[in-house]
């Protein structure tokens, strides 16, 4: 099969043949119809994400089931799927209390480009060993664990489906599990990439009022088309225009979809007394960000991480929403690229004129 392969970090990807094993124990082969361009991604193919070269990136897709592995049950070949970011185990202390998006054994292979039992079904022409990045679905194939799949009715495993495993589902967590929010709460958003556009939807959706801070024209367009109002970060102070927006009380829940020092103290500054600050944006492992403590203490803001869903929960509960017309990814997701025009998608995203460009092997 054909993917795009990282040979180092900071250089282009190249599209090569590749050997694909069939799936052990737990794991199903996907033919990939499309695979979302994530900044996750970026992150890796700069090498601030170190996950070790040569792999094949890419994390979010839609396809259809070729063949399951032994003990594989609830996924037969010809059902097609979403594939997530997120792999449960299913048998650790998490995964049992109902935490499966935080999965210990998932952790701790996670930067390390294999599969759960830590190694990978990747060869390249010599015979070498390849990695993947949380499923390496920029290809024409991928194993991944069953767990890491839901079933999506043939009728919607359209190519702008693959964001619900990644943008949609880390919206999703954020918002509803970790952020808690509901009907006439204020929720903030700052970032108006694919999560942050993502989560705009997912918010208004459950019935909240949303503002989206962001600084790219077209992407708060965007947001505004979707029923959110917009503060502008080129206009003035965005924690000074949220709070003019909310009377001077600031937002019930904050997300901060971006990875920036400066947005996480804005996003602790434009919580309201006693709100809730979600931290969705990845910055480069080992960085630590400075933080006015003052203001969570004497605020009694909770500053919470939140990685994901649950995909056999959750992402089949987003499917749903997308059925009933709450979600709508085809406002998000675009342009589309061949396999061989993956450096094209990279630079689509990085530069900004994109939210998620989409490859179609």
């Amino acid at each position: 099969m054909k993917a795009a392969v990282l040979r180092r970090y900071k250089e282009p990807l190249q599209v090569e043949e590749l050997a694909l094993e069939a799936p052990h124990v737990g794991e199903i082969a996907v033919k990939v119809a499309a695979a979302g361009v994530c900044h996750s991604d970026l992150y890796v193919l700069e090498g601030a994400t170190p996950v070790p070269p040569p792999l094949v990136p890419g994390h979010e897709a839609v396809g259809v089931v070729e063949e399951v592995g032994p003990g594989v049950d609830g996924v037969s070949p010809g059902d097609y799927v979403v594939t997530s970011f997120i792999w449960p185990c299913g048998r650790c202390k998490n995964c049992a209390s109902g935490r499966e998006n935080l999965c210990e054994n998932f952790a701790k292979v996670r930067l390390k480009g294999t599969l759960l039992d830590g190694t990978t079904r990747l060869r390249d022409g010599g015979g070498g060993e390849v990695r993947i990045f949380l499923g390496g679905t920029w290809a024409e194939r991928a194993v991944i664990p069953a767990t890491a799949v839901a079933k999506i009715p043939r009728r919607l495993a359209k190519p702008e489906m693959a964001m619900l495993g990644c943008a949609f589902l880390t919206a999703y967590g954020a918002v509803v599990n970790t952020g808690s929010a509901g009907p006439g709460d204020t929720v903030v958003v700052i970032g108006t990439g694919g999560v942050g556009l993502a989560a705009v939807q997912v918010a208004k959706a459950v019935g909240a009022r949303v503002v989206a801070v962001g600084r790219n024209p077209a992407k708060l367009e965007a947001a505004r088309e979707m029923g959110a109002e917009t503060v502008d970060v080129h206009g003035g102070d965005p924690v000074k225009a949220v709070q003019e927006l909310t009377e001077g009380r600031g937002a019930d829940v904050v997300i901060e979809a971006v990875g920036s020092d400066e947005t996480i103290q804005q996003a602790v500054d434009m919580a309201a007394l006693g709100g809730r600050v979600v931290l969705v944006g990845l910055m480069p492992v080992g960085h630590k960000t400075p933080l006015g403590l003052a203001r969570v203490v004497r605020g009694g803001i909770a500053v919470l991480g939140s990685y994901g869903a649950r995909p056999r929960v959750d992402l089949p509960a987003v499917i749903k929403m997308v059925e009933r017309g709450l979600l709508s990814p085809e406002r998000l997701a675009g342009p589309f690229y061949k396999l061989e025009q993956i450096n094209e998608a990279v630079e689509a995203l990085r530069s900004g004129r994109a939210i998620r460009p989409v490859v179609v092997p």
